[in-house]
């Protein structure tokens, strides 16, 4: 039968469980939105004296209420009443790579204990990337007010490995991670489908 195949039950449990975690629960996005700009402001409150962030809600009036909005300020550019260029950025990542993380760990055939650990470094590093993420679209979105110097050379580069980062956050970024926090290298030995990841970046 299919379903004793461990890769057919691999997958069987990935889909189910990445289903459950992926599904539009009422008040989830709302939830995950407050929840990322918590861990935003945390992680970016080192004021330099020159640059002003905070971490909004875009408003009602957008088409994606429950994104976060990054506001980014260059002091000097603020007249004394407050008013003054500033930079919007508007991101909403996070919520799907890391159900699809969670969902690639507890499906993989383990044990429990190494799922657990799985689950805690996996869930560590990927919150890690994505506020590097984020702090390189900062960067390059400052340009935009003065804030760093970018040649327009530069300005492409940027925008260019943004876009092809952005682009893999909810699957090659998740994946990876799950292969770096969840197997080892005797898993292959014993695990068809870590025998064959393995053999790939063996490959690679």
């Amino acid at each position: 039968m299919a379903w004793r195949n461990p890769i057919t039950r691999f997958l069987c449990w990935l889909l189910v469980i990445y289903t459950v975690l992926a599904l539009p629960w009422p008040g989830l996005s709302k939830a995950y939105g407050n929840y990322f700009r918590a861990i935003c402001r945390l992680a970016f409150t080192a004021d330099d004296g020159r640059r002003e962030l905070s971490f909004e809600t875009p408003g009602e009036s957008s088409p994606r209420p429950n994104d976060t909005r990054v506001v980014i300020v260059n002091k000097a550019l603020m007249h004394p009443d407050g008013s003054g260029p500033v930079r919007n950025l508007d991101v909403n990542f996070g919520w799907q790579s890391m159900a699809l993380l969670v969902a690639l760990i507890l499906a993989t055939p383990i044990s429990w204990a190494r799922r657990r650990w799985a689950l805690l470094w996996g869930l560590l590093a990927i919150h890690v990337f994505l506020l590097l993420f984020l702090s390189f679209c900062i960067f390059g979105e400052s340009a935009e007010i003065s804030l760093v110097t970018l040649s327009p050379f530069w300005r492409t580069v940027i925008s260019g490995c943004r876009e092809a980062v952005a682009s893999q956050l909810n699957l090659a970024v998740p994946i990876l991670l799950w292969i770096l926090v969840t197997f080892r290298r005797e898993d292959r030995l014993t695990l068809p489908l870590a025998s064959v990841l393995v053999a790939k970046e063996s490959r690679g």
